[in-house]
């Protein structure tokens, strides 16, 4: 979703009901409350938090078993529609589905005028230069409530992640200056781990903690690096987000070097639920709700 407006084809503005003057004459959220909602297709995970943030829930999603291991909240009704993978959903399905809109960003490699053929099509960006990802984030769901006349919905949620990210800094204000290490298995050698430039890094340095990786990042702020280079790492508090794959890393504790690891040798590592690095607003304060309960744990 860029910063230039996104225009819905007249068919679909009476469709969803923005063309018709009683509804327009009513207050924005009674006006939302009266249109029949649209079916949306979320080609991409952090589409649906957005969705959920504007009040609605999508019609179909790819990749719904990775999306329960990596992402978990929003959590997807049992009826959501599987679209297969997210860089290669299933066109067939798509051309007999005809969503109202399908959303996905702009990294995503799927062909817009392909996917056209099908019905609306909204990207958004993860990241912009010179903004922070979480205001993106922020402009991503204001956005999407703009276009879909919810304005009222995004405000909403925007509002109540506000206030839940203030009371989160001052919960977690004895710990402030603390180095978090925040990583993922990805095979028994190697991680992903978070930066200063991530989401959760942006997260770390709103609540006053510090992001113990400063090393080199890509583009969304994480990097793919050999477990023995977490060891030199300067860090207070190891937390490993767990994706379902633990089988395939079950030998990693039982390792001379893991057990050699200074966080692992001062009992300061945790293991909690996945949760987006890529995502938005949700993903942020879920990883937030995360160190709240974690930091009844911690310890100097």
């Amino acid at each position: 979703m860029s910063n230039k407006p996104i225009h819905l084809s007249r068919r679909r503005l009476l469709q969803y009901g923005l063309g018709i003057g009683v509804a327009s004459s009513l207050s924005p959220s009674l006006r939302a409350a009266t249109l029949p909602q649209p079916r949306i297709a979320a080609l991409d995970w952090t589409a649906v938090e957005l969705i959920e943030g504007v009040g609605l829930t999508p019609y179909a999603v790819s990749d719904i078993p990775s999306y329960r291991q990596w992402v978990v909240t929003p959590s997807l009704p049992a009826a959501t529609l599987e679209l297969g993978l997210r860089n290669e959903p299933n066109l067939e399905l798509l051309a007999q589905l005809r969503p109202d809109i399908m959303i996905l960003p702009f990294y995503s490699p799927l062909p817009e005028s392909r996917l056209q053929q099908f019905g609306e099509v909204i990207r958004y960006p993860f990241t912009l230069p010179g903004k922070k990802i979480l205001s993106v984030a922020r402009d991503n769901l204001q956005q999407l409530g703009r276009h879909l006349g919810r304005e009222a919905y995004a405000q909403r949620s925007i509002t109540a992640w506000q206030a839940s990210m203030t009371a989160a800094r001052q919960q977690l204000a004895p710990w402030q200056g603390k180095r978090l290490l925040l990583y993922s298995f990805l095979s028994p050698r190697q991680v992903l781990v978070m930066s200063p430039n991530s989401l959760f890094g942006e997260v770390l340095a709103y609540l006053g903690l510090e992001c113990a990786w400063q090393g080199s990042a890509n583009m969304w702020g994480s990097a793919v690096i050999g477990v023995e280079q977490l060891y030199p790492v300067e860090t207070d508090i190891a937390i490993e987000f767990m994706h379902g794959e633990r089988g395939a890393t079950r030998a990693v504790p039982q390792s001379g070097l893991w057990q050699k690891m200074p966080f692992m040798q001062q009992h300061n590592h945790y293991q909690v639920e996945g949760a987006w690095m890529y995502g938005g607003l949700h993903a942020a304060l879920r990883f937030t709700e995360q160190l709240l309960h974690l930091s009844g744990q911690w310890h100097d």
